[in-house]
């Protein structure tokens, strides 16, 4: 989806969310998937520049990444325990 066509039109937030109610869904889909991208990308951009100056070798992140893992899934199986009844 290409939304430079190279003209501006300055709108408020109300009217860019008038204007996506008027779009079909998967358009309005697509929509929401490219604002997520860029949300995504400004986010990643604040990230880079205030990591940059951080040394960190890929063995650290991978432990991280594990121990963050071993949480999600441990969370994950709690939740979905079935809870025992006492009569």
């Amino acid at each position: 989806m290409l939304l430079d066509r190279g003209f501006r039109i300055d709108l408020t937030p109300d009217q860019v969310v008038e204007l996506a109610k008027q779009l079909p869904g998967k358009e309005k889909d697509a929509l929401l998937k490219a604002f997520e991208r860029e949300r995504a990308l400004d986010r990643l951009k604040v990230m880079m520049v205030a990591l940059k100056d951080v040394d960190i070798d890929e063995e650290t992140i991978r432990k991280e990444v594990d121990i963050v893992r071993a949480k999600r899934y441990a969370a994950r199986k709690k939740k979905a325990a079935p809870a025992t009844r006492r009569r």
